[in-house]
């Protein structure tokens, strides 16, 4: 392990300090935990997307290739 010196607001200290003591270990094993986690979540598969709400938009819309085209060629 290596060692490094980060700096917190004293707010965010205090609650990492806190929740580091309620789950009963150390606050450097908290944050290293804790980055380990988001690590892992940033490698995971990304979140699939809910386009549900576009349902249906363009269905009063004459969206065929001739009018994106006439469209295109104004």
């Amino acid at each position: 392990m290596q060692r490094t010196q980060i700096y917190f607001e004293e707010t965010m200290l205090e609650e990492l300090k806190q929740k580091a003591n309620s789950l009963g270990i150390s606050l450097s094993a908290h944050i290293r935990d804790s980055l380990k986690k988001n690590l892992n979540d940033e490698e995971e598969e990304p979140k699939q997307l809910n386009f549900s709400e576009f349902s249906g938009m363009w269905k009063d819309k004459d969206i065929t290739q001739e009018s994106i085209r006439k469209d295109a060629w104004k």
